[in-house]
């Protein structure tokens, strides 16, 4: 469409929204810029420029000019600035080819290049690694050189050769902390190696756990497994702990140190020590110090030995002394059990002194009093004379030997000697009233004492036969009427039938032994008696 030239006359000034004549303004007031009614002309511009922005350096943004080639390859300057042309003409054109000891221009490696691992000028870049890592080389070819990794994990088997350092720093080194079921072998190998885990150092600690599985450390040959610890050695187990040797001793405490062996100290246990098999022994040894066994304040029982077969108990001293004791009520038994064997106290030997009941109390000792026929010997031996006393002490004693019960009997034995009889001697007599029906004296006791019955006639005392040899004794002590006499008739008499004492008997008798041989009573001993 045409548009009429003079269109624009008498239209109103330009605005920045509408548009309308424009005055041009000076040079000096595109300088000024202060006016913003006018348009500014190329040269007020450039004018405006030159005044208004200062010369660019390397402290202050302005105005800066173009180096030329030639400027930039001289490197003077420090007033202008590069252009690429400027920079490919010094820094391709120009620079040498890098290597490890010249700083130079070089080349990015291809993705062959990289994954065959034998160029030593390229670079390599992020992509070009994980290409690398997608096809990796055996690790530990030739001679490698010490590598730290974070992380360091296979899906397969991970095999280190040579020597291998694993540093763990401040954290944990976990080997085998998954919950895979695959064996951890540590040492496994047929070499002769030593495997240390855990060192001395501080507070330094080593444990091993197993499940219900087991933990197991085996030597074989000559090796030994020695367990040393600074402080305690503790083993301790809800189940049993079995210590055993296969072919030879078990030596607990054998070593030449001065301290206590402690074997079930605590606890309610049974102690066990020894077995029953075979020809199995248990020895218990002392040396200058004592060997005690049952010795605390507690009241149990003590058993040694048993009443097995041939099972022999045997308890022995040297210099010292041999003691069996209790307390005041104690009771002893030796041999309580033997029927048919034989229980023997002292040696055959012995210079010393025996002694049984030696107490400064009231006490009984008793030998061969059970219920049995026994025997007791004393001093019985024919080598050597020896002297037997019996209650010798310097004090009123008394002393009973032998029963009068049924067909007891006590002998009394001498040889060319004699038996000496020092002090008063006693018949424990029996008492009768003599009637004259008659009355039998006891031929059991020595001495019968009679007494006469009061009624003015003559009394009857009769008398069984005894034995060979045996004493009798009778004495009137008691007459009941002076008028009484008394006889005395035994079964059997030598010499008579009998013994009469007149009226009024006190203080009169005989005594009387019995002859088995001529089968009758012989009056020995007769006081104002009548025989016939």
């Amino acid at each position: 469409m045409y548009r009429d030239p003079l269109w624009y006359f008498n239209k109103d000034e330009a605005t920045e929204k509408y548009l309308g004549e424009v005055k041009l303004a000076t040079t000096a007031e595109a300088v000024a810029g202060t006016n913003d009614e006018k348009a500014v002309t190329p040269e007020g511009l450039q004018a405006s420029i030159d005044d208004n922005v200062t010369a660019a350096s390397t402290t202050v943004v302005g105005q800066v000019r173009l180096a030329t080639v030639v400027e930039t390859q001289a490197g003077t300057a420090v007033d202008i600035a590069n252009t690429p042309a400027g920079l490919a003409a010094v820094a391709i054109a120009g620079a040498p080819n890098w290597s490890e000891t010249v700083s130079g221009i070089g080349q990015i490696a291809t993705s062959v290049e990289a994954v065959a691992l034998t160029l030593d000028t390229v670079a390599m870049t992020p992509s070009k690694v994980a290409d690398v890592l997608a096809a990796p080389a055996a690790i530990g070819s030739g001679t490698p050189a010490a590598g730290a990794f974070t992380t360091l994990s296979s899906s397969g088997l991970a095999s280190l050769g040579a020597s291998a350092t694993v540093v763990t720093g401040a954290v944990a080194l976990n080997l085998g902390a998954d919950a895979s079921t695959g064996a951890i072998n540590v040492g496994t190998g047929a070499g002769a190696r030593t495997v240390t885990v855990g060192n001395i150092t501080g507070a330094t600690a080593v444990a091993i756990n197993s499940g219900t599985g087991h933990t197991t450390i085996t030597s074989t040959g000559a090796g030994d497994i020695v367990l040393n610890g600074g402080d305690k050695i503790t083993l301790d187990s809800a189940g049993t702990v079995d210590i055993n040797s296969s072919a030879a001793a078990i030596n607990i405490g054998d070593d030449d140190v001065d301290q206590a062996v402690n074997i079930a100290t605590d606890g309610e246990r049974t102690l066990t020590i020894g077995s029953a098999n075979g020809a199995a022994g248990v020895v218990i040894q002392g040396g200058t110090g004592d060997v005690s066994i049952s010795n605390n304040a507690i009241a149990h029982n003590l058993s040694l030995g048993n009443k097995t077969g041939a099972t022999a108990v045997a308890m022995e001293v040297g210099t010292g002394h041999f003691t069996l004791d209790g307390v005041a009520s104690s009771t002893y038994t030796v041999g309580a059990s033997t029927t048919t064997g034989t229980v023997t106290i002292g040696g055959t030997a012995q210079t010393g002194t025996m002694t049984l009941g030696d107490s400064s109390g009231i006490n009984i000792v008793q030998i061969g009093s059970g219920e049995g026929a026994t025997t007791v010997n004393v001093a019985g031996g024919a080598t050597a004379a020896k002297v037997v006393n019996v209650a010798t002490g310097a004090v009123a004693n008394l002393v009973t030997i032998g029963t009068v019960t049924g067909v007891a009997t006590t002998t009394i034995n001498a040889g060319s000697g004699s038996i000496l009889h020092v002090g008063p001697a006693s018949y424990t007599p029996d008492a009768i009233t003599a009637t004259s029906a008659g009355v039998a004296a006891s031929v059991a006791t020595v001495v019968t004492e009679i007494t006469t019955n009061g009624d003015s006639d003559l009394d009857n005392v009769t008398l069984a036969n005894g034995i060979d040899g045996q004493v009798k004794i009778f004495a009137v002590v008691a007459v009941g009427n002076v008028a009484d006499s008394v006889k005395i008739t035994p079964a059997s008499m030598i010499g008579g039938t009998q013994i009469t004492f007149a009226a009024n008997p006190l203080g009169l008798g005989c005594q009387m032994v019995y002859d088995a041989g001529a089968a009758g009573w012989i009056v020995t001993g007769n006081n104002a008696g009548t025989v016939a």
